[in-house]
C-alpha cells in the first residue's frame, strides 16, 4: 500500500469549513424567512441557527491554527515551539511578530476584535452554567434572553444566541486581523504567508466570494493568497 503525506488541522481547513457552514446557514436562514409565523417552527431556522454556531466556533478554531502554523514555520527548537504552543492565541500572534523583528500594536483596534471573538469562544468551550431570565417577544414569541455580551461587537455569551450577522462580523475581522499580522505588520509575500498559515497548502475561495456578493462584504482574501 502507498504512503503518502498532506498537511492536516490546518488554518484553511477550519476557515474553509467555516465559511461552508456559513454558506448552507445563510440559505436556510433566507430559506426560513418565507415560512409563515402561523405554522410554528421550521426546519430551515434550525438548520440556520446549528450551521452559523458551528461556523463561530470553526473560525475561532482557525484562528488557533493560524497562530501555531506561524510559529511552526519559524523551525524552532521542537521542545521550545512545544512550550511556546503552551500560550494564549494573541501571545503566539504577538511572538510571531516579535521574532519577525516587527511589533504587534495591542491598542488596535482590529487585536481588539479579536480579543473579543477569542473570549467569546472561550466561553462556548468552557461553559458555566447560570441562572438567567428571559421574556417572549409579543411580535415573533421568540425567547430573549437577558444576558451579557462582548463591549463592541456585542457576541453574546450565551452559544445558543449566536445569529448570522455574529458570525459575519467574526469571519470579516479574523481575515483581517490575520492578514494585518501577516501581510501589513511582519510584510510576509502573500504566497509565503497563506503557505505558512496553511502548514505548505491553501484552497480555493469560492464560497466565501459568494458571500461577499450577496451580503455586500469586501473580505480580505489574502490568507488564501489572493489580493
Amino acid at each position: 500500500m502507498n504512503k503518502y503525506q498532506t498537511s492536516i488541522s490546518t488554518y484553511h481547513e477550519y476557515i474553509f469549513e467555516a465559511i461552508c457552514a456559513l454558506r448552507f446557514g445563510l440559505a436556510h436562514f433566507e430559506n426560513g424567512k418565507f415560512v409563515p409565523a402561523d405554522i410554528g417552527s421550521d426546519q430551515s431556522m434550525l438548520s440556520a441557527e446549528l450551521n452559523c454556531r458551528y461556523s463561530f466556533l470553526m473560525i475561532s478554531n482557525s484562528l488557533e491554527a493560524a497562530a501555531n502554523a506561524l510559529l511552526l514555520s519559524l523551525s524552532l527548537d521542537t521542545a521550545y515551539y512545544e512550550e511556546l504552543e503552551r500560550t494564549s492565541t494573541l501571545v503566539k500572534f504577538k511572538l510571531f511578530c516579535d521574532f519577525s523583528g516587527k511589533r504587534l500594536d495591542q491598542g488596535d483596534i482590529k487585536f481588539g476584535r479579536i480579543k473579543e471573538l477569542i473570549s467569546c469562544r472561550n466561553e462556548f468551550v468552557h461553559p458555566k452554567p447560570l441562572k438567567a431570565f428571559y421574556r417572549i417577544d409579543d411580535l415573533t414569541s421568540d425567547t430573549r434572553f437577558e444576558i451579557k455580551s462582548t463591549r463592541n461587537r456585542n457576541y453574546p455569551i450565551y452559544f445558543s444566541e449566536i445569529k448570522p450577522s455574529h458570525v459575519l462580523t467574526a469571519l470579516e475581522d479574523t481575515l483581517i486581523f490575520i492578514s494585518w499580522v501577516c501581510f501589513d505588520i511582519c510584510k510576509l509575500d502573500i504566497q509565503d504567508g497563506a503557505l505558512r498559515l496553511g502548514f505548505g497548502s491553501y484552497g480555493s475561495t469560492g464560497d466565501i466570494d459568494f458571500i461577499g456578493e450577496n451580503y455586500e462584504i469586501k473580505f480580505d482574501r489574502r490568507t488564501f493568497g489572493q489580493l
